[in-house]
């Protein structure tokens, strides 16, 4: 049996990490040795209001078990926020190795429906939350040569969700941003991943209105009761452990975490139809090739002399 992995002496920060799977990635980062810090501004699923006692419930159940943690209910929606909290974990712990990008809303739109503003309002939490944090904390990570981030995304931003678009298009927008800051950070010693997690949270009948996750579902409560008893949000939290470890080397990687499964999560690139001459035509008669990812590749980062 392999080493069991310590996180003594690290300092994690968790965005969202009052409740659902936020908290189950702060109680068991604080269970292996880390000094954690709460960050949850307490809103309602859809991201208006606020309550402070959400983060300090936490931290004071985390104390109680022999715990260090810290609870902070910073807006990381604005740069303010999010300069708060880095400096809020520097005051307190002097550094900060491991970023979690878990805060986030939802809901259920049709595209039809939804306005820009509406578009608007989840990407300054999904998307402008971990720029803004992440901006807050890479100085530091810069300075010490060494950081831990985790971005969140969405099988709804992966794959798709009907009535999902303004929550999925923000969501697959932080697999653009991994990219790119996993190649920036590597010279600096930051490791950059993405998780695509599935644990059963209020988040769940917020996102199932009408038009469903499969369409219309004709019994909503039975799935929704199912996907809790398959879905236990702290099947996640290991994941997050092991991301968080010197056990894990990766960067640049999207997980998939459900149910006690971790699956990697690729995009490829298939061999495809080559021909010098293209054309419409050649393309239509030859699709069977173009559609095929057999003998597929992974690209990785382009290299590009700007």
């Amino acid at each position: 049996m392999s080493e069991r992995i310590s996180l003594a002496g690290k300092v994690a920060i968790v965005t969202g990490a009052g409740r659902g799977l936020g908290r189950s990635y702060v109680e068991l980062l604080a269970e292996r040795g880390a000094r954690v810090v709460v960050n949850d501004l307490g809103t309602d699923v859809s991201g208006f209001g606020k309550d402070s006692t959400i983060a300090e419930q936490v931290a004071d159940l985390i104390r109680s078990r022999g715990g260090e943690a810290i609870a902070n209910d910073s807006d990381i929606s604005s740069p303010e926020g999010s300069n708060d909290l880095i400096a809020t974990t520097i005051e307190h712990f002097g550094r900060v190795d491991l970023l979690v990008n878990n805060a986030g809303i939802c809901g259920s739109q049709l595209f039809e429906d939804a306005t820009l503003d509406d578009f608007d309002h989840y990407w300054r939490v999904h998307l402008g939350g971990p720029v803004n944090t992440v901006k807050a904390a890479w100085p530091y990570m810069v300075a010490q040569r060494y950081g831990k981030i985790i971005f969140t995304t969405s099988v709804a931003g992966l794959f798709g969700i009907r009535g999902q678009a303004t929550y999925a298009a923000a969501k697959c927008a932080v697999v653009g941003l991994m990219r790119i800051l996993a190649i920036e950070g590597a010279e600096h010693g930051i490791l950059v991943n993405t998780i695509s997690p599935s644990g059963y949270t209020r988040m769940h009948p917020a996102a199932t209105g009408a038009e469903s996750v499969f369409g219309r579902i004709q019994d909503t409560a039975a799935w929704l009761k199912h996907s809790e008893a398959a879905l236990p949000v702290e099947a996640v939290a290991p994941a997050i452990v092991w991301l968080a470890s010197d056990r894990c080397s990766d960067t640049n990687r999207i997980y998939n975490v459900e149910g006690g499964a971790i699956q990697r999560i690729a995009i490829v690139m298939g061999a495809g139809f080559h021909d010098s001459h293209l054309t419409p035509e050649s393309i239509a008669e030859n699709y069977a090739k173009v559609e095929s990812i057999e003998r597929f590749t992974e690209p990785g980062p382009f290299e590009v002399n700007l």
